[in-house]
């Protein structure tokens, strides 16, 4: 899970949040002393690089900027070896730039690691660009469900129960 707010230890280093995503794989006993062996930290590291935070990763949670703190929780996310991952607005909290780095990085990890990730997004346009498939849902109905290309601007007013030219997606 990717969390919209993080859910960084602030006070701990980003190696150890990053191993932090092992710990349902722990003993009590080995979450509580921080027990991990070579092969995750090798892993952690790994991750790391692929996210390019490698020079962070002894650095404080709370000396990051929002998009690395952002990718030290995909970092953690992987740790756990999952075979889906669920995003809660992972870019709610950040800048266009950040956001892309973001967006572009869980598009790679859905490609090249063959993992799906299901986002919830309220920018529209983001999902346009990023999502294979929408989902729309309004008053916890489906009013689409289907790709990018066929989301049309009355149906995007339909999910957001607007009219037109109450959206900022709207043009003119």
């Amino acid at each position: 899970m990717i969390f919209q707010h993080y859910n960084l230890v602030d006070r701990l280093s980003v190696i150890e949040n990053v191993l932090h995503g092992r710990l349902g794989h722990k003993s009590a006993i080995g979450g509580a002393v921080g027990y991990y062996t070579e092969r995750e930290k090798e892993n952690a590291f790994e991750i790391l690089a692929k996210l390019g935070l490698t020079e962070q990763a002894y650095k404080r949670c709370d000396e990051l900027s929002g998009g690395q703190k952002q990718r030290v929780g995909i970092a953690r996310s992987l740790m756990q070896e999952p075979r889906l991952i669920l995003c809660d607005e992972p870019i709610a909290s950040l800048d266009p730039s950040s956001s892309k780095v973001i967006m572009d990085h869980l598009s790679d990890i859905n490609k090249t690691m063959n993992l799906t990730c299901i986002c919830n997004l309220h920018q529209v346009d983001v999902a346009l660009k990023y999502a294979k498939r929408i989902i729309g849902i309004t008053a916890g109905q489906i009013v689409y469900d289907g790709p990018p290309d066929r989301l049309g601007s009355a149906k995007i007013h339909e999910i957001y129960q607007s009219d037109e030219g109450e959206l900022i997606t709207d043009v003119g």
